[in-house]
């Protein structure tokens, strides 16, 4: 199976096609190994033995202008046979990992589920690509391809390491609510981006003594707001970019606090694997420059069969419904791109 990688950066009118057809992509068994290293970077949620990070190391390498086509924008009508989406186990899920944050073991944990969509006639994943690129300017927009990780397609807002020549900015993004409605944030939301903005502030400090922060502030991804924080910091010795990823990922925006602990916990208990889902991608070290984005709003993709993920951070006054609701927005990010309406 060839291993090939579709990009497109936030803003630009043009994406990348990498293609390796010499081997398999390289495996590693930790982030730390992406020190000094250099191709396309799939990184997943936790590194196990079936998940290893990858990184593509391409011999071709194309760029394209998007296509301009007018049904790039609205994907076809009433093609969803079924979806498998089982309320009564993220109920379970729900119960079981809140129960954590109210016992004091965990200050904020994330819970994530599964939505599995079948599609009749499939569209080929290059096409629903670049309709994301289309819906979705201002993220980044990967599709990728390997016989490890399977085919998985991302939009993702939430930008991880980005930078060249020693300088770097990253985000932390947290906090959810509708695009319709209040504009004020609830003490929920709030309260959870200040857990991830100071875990990073925290993380930047091990490595940097020179960082300045922007915000929060809120902005739209898809069919949500979320609240931001702008990160810009230097790092002296760009050699290390894997140990600064290993002390960063998975930031509290897609595990919880304490680190170790609720990502173990997240491993054991919640009821469908993550993979790939939560994890990293993009282009490392080529003409010495990052671009690495969390793996939100994204699916993989299996024949007619279209996994799709999303999560929501849990507080202590968290409300089962409202976490619900929030993921299925989150879902509908990607889900635009095959359909629009439900049978």
């Amino acid at each position: 199976m060839e291993s090939y990688v579709l990009f497109r950066l936030p803003g630009e009118l043009e994406y990348t096609e990498m293609i390796q057809t010499n081997g398999e992509p390289l495996r590693f068994p930790d982030v730390q190994s992406l020190n000094g290293k250099s191709g396309f970077v799939i990184a997943p949620f936790v590194v196990t033995q079936e998940c290893p990070v990858l990184l593509l190391c391409p011999d071709k390498v194309m760029r394209h202008s998007l296509p301009y086509m007018k049904d790039y924008d609205y994907a076809p009508e009433g093609n969803l046979l079924n979806r498998v989406s089982s309320r009564d186990t993220y109920s379970r899920d729900f119960d079981a990992f809140h129960s954590r944050i109210s016992d004091g073991t965990f200050s904020k944990i994330v819970l994530a589920r599964q939505s599995i969509d079948v599609i009749e006639n499939t569209e080929p994943p290059r096409r629903l690509f670049e309709r994301a690129c289309r819906l979705y300017s201002n993220m980044f927009v990967a599709l990728v391809s390997t016989p490890v990780s399977g085919t998985w397609l991302t939009a993702t807002p939430e930008l991880l390491l980005e930078g060249e020549q020693g300088e770097y900015r990253t985000i932390a993004l947290a906090g959810t609510m509708g695009l319709w409605g209040t504009t004020l944030w609830s003490e929920k939301n709030k309260s959870e981006q200040l857990y991830v903005a100071s875990y990073i502030e925290d993380c930047i400090g091990n490595f940097s003594d020179c960082c300045t922060m922007k915000g929060p502030y809120t902005v739209a991804a898809g069919d949500v707001r979320h609240l931001r924080t702008d990160f810009a910091f230097s790092l002296s010795n760009n050699q290390r970019i894997g140990d600064f990823l290993a002390a960063l990922h998975p930031t509290p925006a897609v595990c919880g606090l304490p680190k170790q602990e609720s990502m173990q916990f997240i491993l054991d208990n919640e009821s469908v694997p993550r993979r790939y889902y939560s994890g990293f991608m993009g282009p490392l070290g080529i003409e010495a420059t990052a671009h690495l984005y969390v793996s939100l709003r994204c699916m993989e993709i299996c024949g007619n069969e279209y996994r799709l993920h999303a999560g929501g951070g849990l507080l202590a006054d968290s409300e089962e419904e409202a976490e619900w609701n929030e993921t299925e927005s989150k879902m509908q990010t990607i889900r635009r791109c095959f359909t629009r309406k439900i049978k």
